[in-house]
């Protein structure tokens, strides 16, 4: 399994791990998990049409490059902005509170937003679906 479609089951992988942890209430470890899951897809999609990757955890920023082969992500901004501290947010001490179950619960979803919409840009893991992802 090479490219695209392994970037898509790893962030797959990573989503179906966010429900898990979400389950065992650990929410902050479910978040962190959520914004990989978007970070992947996006690198997936990115992998699909031979962008250039570039190695960052910023999703505002790997959706403006995929924003300028299609426009359409553009409606993912919300979802990116939202997991973007995720990656970084609960790993190192800060000023930031651990997440309650709500704000692990909309991680998930818009992680999953992510996931959907890449999947259907690229039309790579129809499996998907069938393992329980969507």
């Amino acid at each position: 399994m090479y490219g695209v479609e392994r970037w898509l089951v790893i962030a797959k992988t990573d989503l179906l791990s966010a429900r898990h942890l979400l389950k065992g209430e650990f929410y902050a470890a479910a978040t962190f998990y959520c914004q990989q899951s978007a970070e992947k897809a996006l690198k997936g999609f990115m992998t699909f049409y031979k962008l250039p990757l570039v190695k960052t955890h910023d999703l505002v920023g790997l959706l403006t490059i995929c924003c300028d082969k299609d426009q359409s992500f553009d409606k993912l901004l919300n979802s990116a902005e939202y997991l973007n501290p995720f990656s970084t947010k609960f790993r190192y001490l800060s000023e930031y509170d651990i997440p309650d179950e709500k704000e692990a619960v909309e991680a998930v979803d818009h992680a999953q937003r992510i996931l959907i919409f890449v999947n259907r840009k690229t039309k790579i893991s129809e499996d998907l679906g069938q393992q329980g992802v969507f």
